[in-house]
């Protein structure tokens, strides 16, 4: 009867050591994700001709969205699994009346790799001007950021800017996330309104109203081992398997 409920103990402790062991090692995912919707709106064109302020023939606007490839703005490095996507549309260039909005988004994601990544897209509003009068032109610039992560050992940020050519005007505003050991997510959103830009675009001028939106994003992932407890109770159960062993044959 000792040796038979023994064989049984074994046989149990053999299948859950056996159990244990045979789990894959576990990944940790690790990513982010940004967003950044940016919206021009014109508030108003007045041609500075006070014979006809509301001729507005000689003015051309058109709105374009980008994303840039120079080295300065952009690089995605990645190692192992580790990958990053940007939407990149060829350049835009439409004419528009009163709006234009566009929503450049950056993700990355690892399981068992790294990603370190900059990716800048580009805005803008450009006002031709073909006449021989002046126009004064006021424009909003509204934007919508949003920064996510998720997993161990993420950052990401969100920064926009812009100015223009010719009057010198500038604004900025940026938004962030990043985890930690106690902090294994984290979203981050910022939604505003610059002040209204005024500015003077004279005949034969062109005045170009740009913004810039960088998105940086760096995440690390690695294979988790087994828990140091789970080891502890591996180590014990042999150990205990060995004991019961020798206490069998002593028995026999």
């Amino acid at each position: 009867m000792y040796l038979k409920r023994n064989k049984h103990y074994l046989l149990s402790a053999a299948l859950i050591a056996g159990a244990i062991l045979s789990v894959p090692v576990a990944q940790a995912s690790t990513s982010f994700t940004s967003s950044a919707l940016l919206t021009y709106t014109i508030n108003s064109i007045t041609n500075n001709n006070s014979e006809h302020p509301l001729d507005l023939s000689g003015l051309e606007i058109s709105a374009y969205f980008d994303q840039s490839i120079e080295s300065t703005y952009f690089y995605a490095t990645t190692t192992g699994d580790g990958a990053v996507v940007a939407n990149n549309p060829s350049v835009s260039l439409a004419t528009i009346t009163d709006t234009f909005s566009h929503d450049f988004s950056v993700n990355g994601s690892a399981t068992n790799g790294s990603v370190d990544s900059l990716h800048t897209g580009l805005y803008g509003l450009m006002f031709n001007n073909i006449g021989t009068d002046s126009y004064a032109v006021n424009v909003s610039l509204g934007y919508q950021l949003a920064s996510a992560v998720n997993g161990l050992l993420a950052i990401n940020s969100i920064a926009v800017d812009y100015y223009t050519v010719n009057s010198n005007l500038s604004g900025y505003a940026s938004v962030g996330s990043f985890t930690s050991e106690d902090a294994l997510s984290d979203t981050q959103t910022l939604n505003n309104l610059f002040a209204p830009i005024a500015f003077t675009v004279a005949a034969g001028d062109i005045e170009h109203f740009a913004a810039n939106v960088a998105v940086m994003g760096s995440i690390e992932a690695s294979a988790v081992p087994l828990p140091a407890a789970t080891w502890l109770f591996l180590s014990g159960l042999i150990a205990l398997l060995g004991f019961n062993k020798r206490k069998l044959v002593v028995g026999a």
